[in-house]
């Protein structure tokens, strides 16, 4: 009996710690309305550069992302805005941050960001914050696209319904802007 009960102890530990590998990372999940309430910023713009290297203490491995802003939604950022996060590369040693936002050089998006220090900014709820744009080749007419969820459990997301199952085939922008900031596109402010 006593065999039956160690192994049986031994298989739930293992289902417990498979499960919590599936996903790297729980987040709390952040509507767009949260996430445009809470950002200070919200701008379109795109990713100038993506580079890791040490914080100021050498203690971490952080990413800064140079991001040039083309319009304003929310807030009153400079024309370009510098966003940090935990993780990246420096020489031989990577660190991963699961779930954290993955930046291109050079791609389009929608981001809602909240002060990290005096000088930079992070992305709000995580990942949740970044939001990537497409453009229809022949319109030039810009779709927003959910952000990629890749490692990450979102608690308290609801059931895909509404502007959260829409955004997997894309948004019209100005669309997006309405329903997360209660507001048209036309009150951006371009650069």
């Amino acid at each position: 009996m006593r065999l039956w009960l160690k192994v049986f102890a031994s298989l739930c530990l293992m289902m417990i710690a498979l499960s919590a590998s599936a996903h790297a990372a729980t987040v709390l999940y952040a509507s767009p309305q949260e996430l445009g309430a809470e950002s200070e910023i919200v701008i379109l713009g795109r990713v100038e550069s993506s580079e890791s290297g040490w914080d100021d203490s050498r203690t971490k491995i952080i990413t800064r992302t140079r991001i040039a802003v083309d319009e304003t939604y929310k807030g009153n950022p400079p024309a370009a805005i510098d966003v940090v996060q935990l993780g990246g590369t420096v020489g031989t040693l990577r660190v991963t941050a699961h779930g954290a936002p993955v930046w291109k050089v050079g791609e389009e998006v929608l981001l809602f960001a909240e002060p990290h220090d005096a000088v930079h900014f992070r992305v709000s709820g995580y990942t949740q914050g970044k939001f990537g744009i497409e453009r229809d080749p022949r319109t030039g007419e810009a779709f927003v696209r959910a952000p990629r969820m890749d490692g990450i459990l979102l608690l308290g997301a609801p059931a895909e319904s509404g502007m959260d199952a829409r955004l997997e085939a894309g948004v019209p922008l100005e669309e997006f802007i309405q329903h997360a900031l209660g507001k048209s596109t036309g009150t951006g402010v371009s650069r």
